[in-house]
């Protein structure tokens, strides 16, 4: 910020030195204008740390991880392994940065409603400081929407690795998303494989970090969930190389985008992290903090009336919450509107 300062100065003065054609060789109306306006900039951007846009970039390099932890802590339940695999990655990866081999790729497991697309968004929230700049570098590949009635295959994997590298290339630090990779075509990822690995001679994409969302595995997680509860594990005590195993062999055998796939072979995902189906607690949890964001109160009776619509499985357990917290903004938003009625 001082070199602001310092500019501004260095501008102002060869102002001031500049003889211009006005009577006397004084500084017309709009050179001082410019002049006085270069100073003050300068001078408050350093006094306030404050950046104004034309200083401000649109390539961040890193963020502040602890205020991602802080996010997480008020609005992300019930996923104890999730939460510190993911805030100790990125918290390395921003680290080392440059010494980084190859970008940092992480495969989220788990049921709908769980918390995957969720946790992506805080993550991106943090990584990039306005909605304009998020807008540039946040790039979400969605597998039904975009895939799943194109008849080339060929030709959309080599559309989809041209605008990763044009990204790349525009701002070395980007976040991909693969949404609903369960939908796409197997093997769709193994033509970026020389991009994670950062081997590609055309770019440099150990920056960015890309994110796999998958419901494949999930069931997998359920049944070592229960497995683990009927030998008495609390949810707390279980940890992420009780499921670490079991999500790469399903990953690479169920049908998706990962089935038999190179990326798996090749160890480029670095964490393949379990997300936990969400009990009844969790989706307290969720309905209160909806709450909070709209800014509304609903009493313990008008909770459990939410709670009784929502769906618990699997038989004859019951433990989970089918769907997770997705149907929970809508139910909270019917119920505190029919409450001021």
């Amino acid at each position: 910020m001082l070199c602001i300062k310092y500019w501004s100065l260095l501008t102002l003065s060869c102002l001031i030195s500049f003889k211009s054609t006005t009577v006397y060789g004084l500084i017309d109306p709009i050179t001082g204008t410019f002049a006085v306006g270069a100073f003050i900039a300068g001078y408050f951007v350093q006094k306030s740390n404050y950046q104004i846009p034309f200083f401000s970039s649109s390539c961040p390099k890193t963020f502040d991880v602890r205020k991602l932890k802080l996010d997480m802590d008020q609005n992300f339940f019930g996923q104890h392994i999730a939460s510190e695999i993911i805030l100790s990655a990125l918290k390395g990866n921003f680290r080392r940065s440059n010494h980084n081999k190859k970008p940092l790729v992480m495969s989220f497991h788990g049921w709908t409603g769980c918390g995957k697309n969720f946790i992506s968004d805080l993550i991106a929230n943090r990584m990039f400081g306005s909605e304009k700049v998020k807008k540039l570098r946040y790039h979400i590949i969605h597998g039904p929407r975009d895939y799943i009635e194109q008849t080339n295959l060929y030709e959309y994997k080599n559309e989809m690795r041209k605008n990763i590298i044009s990204a790349i290339k525009s701002c070395d630090t980007n976040l991909f998303v693969f949404d609903e990779l369960h939908y796409m075509p197997n093997g769709m990822l193994d033509i970026l494989i020389p991009i994670l690995e950062n081997h590609d001679a055309s770019v440099d994409s150990r920056n960015s970090i890309f994110i796999l969302l998958t419901n494949a595995g999930s069931d997998a997680i359920v049944e070592k969930y229960l497995d683990l509860w009927d030998k008495g594990y609390s949810r707390e005590q279980m940890k992420v190389q009780d499921f670490d195993s079991i999500l790469q062999k399903s990953a690479f055998n169920e049908i998706g985008g990962l089935k038999r796939s190179q990326v798996i072979d090749s160890h480029i995902i670095d964490h393949f992290i379990p997300f936990l189906p969400m009990e009844k607690i969790h989706m307290t949890q969720c309905i209160e903090a909806e709450l909070r964001h709209l800014n509304e109160h609903l009493d313990s009776d008008k909770i459990n009336e939410i709670l009784e619509v929502l769906s618990f499985g699997p038989e004859p357990q019951k433990l989970f919450s089918i769907g997770g917290c997705k149907r929970i903004k809508a139910l909270v938003t019917a119920a505190t509107s029919s409450n001021s009625i």
